[in-house]
């Protein structure tokens, strides 16, 4: 039996978000409640919220991992549809040929690894599935530009930014190999165990990978615990169930389950792990969980209609589109139908790469990842008032509060290249302020 840790997390939620008991069976996709029909009444009687018996204790009564596989018998529209999201496909194991993601995932893929490397040299591909790919070779260590002298990196095409798939540079800067350790994959993996004097083992005996893991990828496991009790007894309902964030917190969050609220950044971009302390430093959304607005089983990429729970229409339906309703921006072949998070959820947010000047212009800034800062500020200020003298934070005030400035919002697109007409930071500016005053 493997050691069992209260200590170590479960990563990322994957709440269920629509479960009712079916039968003897515990939250099984699609099922109705079942019993006797409802005595006639002049309005029907609303459903209740579901309550879970198992809402403290992740490890399940110190239970075993029995596999997302043993999931899927029971729960497989669940199990389908975290097979599309990437949370299923952060780590990818090789087996001499080039990782096969779902056919759901149109834009993912890494037909080769860096220059002088076969498929034979690598053990895992981290990611590769919606942003950016990276490679652990057969010792367990990442390859980076700055040891081997070559791009590392696998970028897929990202048309909001311009990005057209290929290998750029990773860690150009460090001149030691990187092991891939507990500390890279407790966020990528199920069941992660850090190594210690009491536990010294490596995963698959390779040097580089200190500590282990249950399964490659965040599975069902990972954050609903491991579930060989529920097993055992599907109708006792104790399988571990999030009732906020908690899991989300930890690795959507760095440094790993921060409380500090600080979120991130280098090269003037938010870093791309940031989301929930950029939810916190957004005023009145502060409040919410992850799940209020994401259905967790579902991609926001690849499914993104059935994905996102709710629109901004829903908590704001008085709001205007500030004379963008009905607009489609045009830049070459990429076109995009203008949308509230167009502006509100600005790719402020660098996961792999970013626009140039020759699809930003001089001013305009254009990351990978949509960022969970929801406020503007208006102000004629560049990025370079968004984040710290250094650039490694987002400047918050005294009330823990950020808002994105302008050249991530309106120079995205009124930045001369397109159809949208070009702006400065203080035209924008001028603009900005009453935009949503029709």
């Amino acid at each position: 039996m493997r050691r069992s840790d209260d200590s170590i997390s479960l990563k990322k939620v994957l709440v269920f978000t629509t479960m009712l008991a079916c039968g003897t069976i515990f939250a099984l996709a699609g099922c109705e409640a079942t019993g006797p029909s409802p005595s006639p009444s002049p309005s029907p009687t609303p459903t209740p919220t579901p309550q879970y018996a198992n809402q403290t204790d992740r490890t399940n009564g110190e239970a075993e991992y029995v596999g997302s596989s043993t999931c899927a018998a029971c729960h497989a529209d669940i199990a389908a549809t975290h097979q599309v999201h990437g949370h299923a496909h952060k780590l990818t194991r090789i087996e001499g040929a080039a990782p096969t993601f779902p056919e759901e995932g149109f834009n993912a893929g890494i037909p080769n690894p860096p220059a002088g490397f076969e498929w034979d040299d690598i053990a895992y591909v981290i990611g590769g599935y919606t942003k950016k790919g990276r490679f652990v070779d057969t010792n367990g260590f990442i390859l980076i530009t700055g040891v081997l002298g070559i791009p590392t990196q696998w970028n897929l095409d990202f048309p909001p930014n311009g990005t057209v798939a290929g290998f750029v540079n990773y860690e150009s800067a460090r001149n030691t190999p990187k092991p891939y350790d507990f500390s890279c994959f407790q966020c990528h993996t199920t069941g992660a165990l850090p190594q210690d004097e009491d536990f010294p083992e490596f995963q698959d005996g390779l040097p580089g990978l200190a500590g282990t893991w249950q399964e490659p990828g965040v599975q069902c496991e990972a954050c609903h615990g491991p579930g060989s009790n529920h097993v055992a007894n599907t109708s006792a309902r104790d399988l571990y169930v999030d009732p906020g964030s908690i899991t989300c917190v930890e690795c959507h969050n760095r440094p790993f389950n921060d409380q500090t609220g600080k979120i991130e950044a280098a090269g003037g971009f938010i870093n791309h792990h940031e989301q929930y302390p950029e939810l916190r430093a957004s005023g009145g959304h502060s409040s919410f969980d992850c799940s209020d607005c994401h259905n967790v089983h579902v991609s926001a990429i690849y499914d993104r209609e059935n994905a996102i729970k709710r629109s901004c229409a829903d908590c704001h339906p008085n709001a205007t589109m500030a004379s963008h309703a009905g607009k489609v921006f045009v830049r070459g072949d990429y076109e995009e139908t203008l949308s509230c998070e167009s502006c509100h959820m600005t790719y402020a947010t660098k996961s792999g790469s970013s626009a140039t000047a020759a699809v930003a212009g001089d001013l305009g800034r254009i990351g990978d990842t949509k960022t969970h800062i929801f406020r503007i500020n208006t102000a004629a200020e560049d990025f370079t008032s968004f984040f710290s003298e250094d650039q490694s934070e987002v400047v918050r005030d005294a009330n823990g509060l950020a808002a994105v400035t302008l050249d991530y919002v309106c120079l995205r697109c009124h930045n001369g290249i397109g159809n949208a007409f070009s702006l400065t930071v203080a035209g924008a500016s001028g603009i900005s302020a009453s935009i949503h005053n029709e």
